[in-house]
C-alpha cells in the first residue's frame, strides 16, 4: 500500500515552503468526509494544560490519559513533552525532564539520550543501555507527564494548506479533510508522508484513493510534526505549464478565431 521514496532535509524544507493554496474542492471531498467521519473515536486523549514544575502533583485524570496513551505503543515522543524517568532501585536518579528542541533529554545518570521519535518502551531501553555504564543492572520506567501541543503540516493540492493540531490517532485523511480536503487536481493515490523515526527522516507514499473508495482502511496514525504533501496529477502539472509558458507569454488571452500574427510583440 505504501512505497519508500528517497528524501533529504532539503526536500523536507521544500515541502514546508511549498504549501501552496488552491481553489474549491471537488465532489470527491464529500465522499472523503463521510469516510473520515466513520472512523471511530480514539481511546487515547491528548493531555493539555500549563507547564508542570518539577515535583508538582499531577492531576490523576491527566496522568491516566497520558499513561494510557503511552501504553498504546502508538505515540512517539516529540520536543516539548514532559516525562518522568524513574529508577526503582536507584531512586536518587529519578528525574522529571522535558524533551528538548533537539529531540534529546538530559539525565544525570545517562547523559543526553535521543527521545524524539521513540516510543516509551524504546526510550526505556535506550536509557537502560546508556545508564548501565554508571549503574549496576539499572531498571528504568518512563512515564509521560504532559504532552506538548504539536502540529501536523498539510500542503500541496488541498483547499487550505497549513497545519492541524496533532491528536492521538489522527490519520492522514482526517488531517487533509480538516484543511478543506483535496482539490480537483490532487493525486490522491500518491500522497507523500514525511515523518521522523529516531534520528532518520523518511518519506512514504500513501494511497488514499483506495480509502476514499472504501476499498481499504487507513492503517497509518500520524505523529507530531509529520508532513503530508499532496502532489498534482499530470493534468494539474500540464495546467501549470500552460500558465507559465503559454498564457504568461501572450500580451492578451487569445479568443477563438483570433489571428495571432496580428498581435504586436
Amino acid at each position: 500500500m505504501s512505497g519508500r521514496l528517497p528524501v533529504s532535509l532539503a526536500a523536507l524544507g521544500l515541502a514546508l515552503l511549498g504549501l501552496a493554496g488552491c481553489s474549491a474542492s471537488s465532489s470527491r471531498n464529500q465522499q472523503a468526509m463521510l469516510v473520515a467521519q466513520g472512523v471511530p473515536a480514539q481511546a487515547a486523549a491528548t493531555a493539555a494544560g500549563a507547564a508542570v514544575p518539577p515535583g508538582a502533583a499531577i492531576d490523576p485524570a491527566t496522568r491516566g490519559a497520558v499513561t494510557r496513551l503511552a501504553s498504546s505503543q502508538a505515540y512517539r515522543l516529540a520536543p516539548g513533552d514532559l516525562i518522568d524517568v524513574k529508577f526503582p532501585y536507584h531512586p536518587e536518579e529519578n528525574e522529571r525532564v522535558p524533551v528538548r528542541p533537539d529531540g534529546q533529554v538530559g539525565l544525570q545518570s545517562a547523559g543526553d539520550v535521543l527521545a524524539a521519535g521513540l516510543t516509551v518502551d524504546e526510550l526505556q531501553h535506550a536509557i537502560v543501555e546508556k545508564s548501565s555504564h554508571t549503574l549496576r543492572n539499572p531498571v528504568v520506567s518512563v512515564v509521560i507527564v504532559q504532552l506538548a501541543e504539536h502540529k501536523v503540516y498539510v500542503g500541496g493540492d488541498v483547499a487550505k494548506p497549513g497545519f492541524v493540531v496533532y491528536r492521538a490517532g489522527l490519520t492522514p485523511l482526517q488531517a487533509i479533510i480538516e484543511r478543506g480536503g483535496f482539490i480537483d487536481t490532487a493525486k490522491t493515490d500518491q500522497v507523500v508522508h514525511i515523518h521522523r523515526r529516531g534520528s532518520e527522516v523518511k518519506a512514504d507514499k500513501i494511497d488514499l484513493e483506495e480509502v476514499i473508495e472504501g476499498d481499504a482502511i487507513e492503517q497509518i496514525a500520524l505523529a507530531p510534526d509529520d508532513i503530508l504533501f499532496v502532489p498534482k496529477t499530470w493534468i494539474g502539472e500540464a495546467d501549470v505549464v500552460v500558465d507559465q509558458w503559454i498564457r504568461g507569454l501572450l500580451p492578451t488571452v487569445p479568443r477563438p478565431g483570433l489571428d495571432l500574427t496580428t498581435l504586436a510583440f
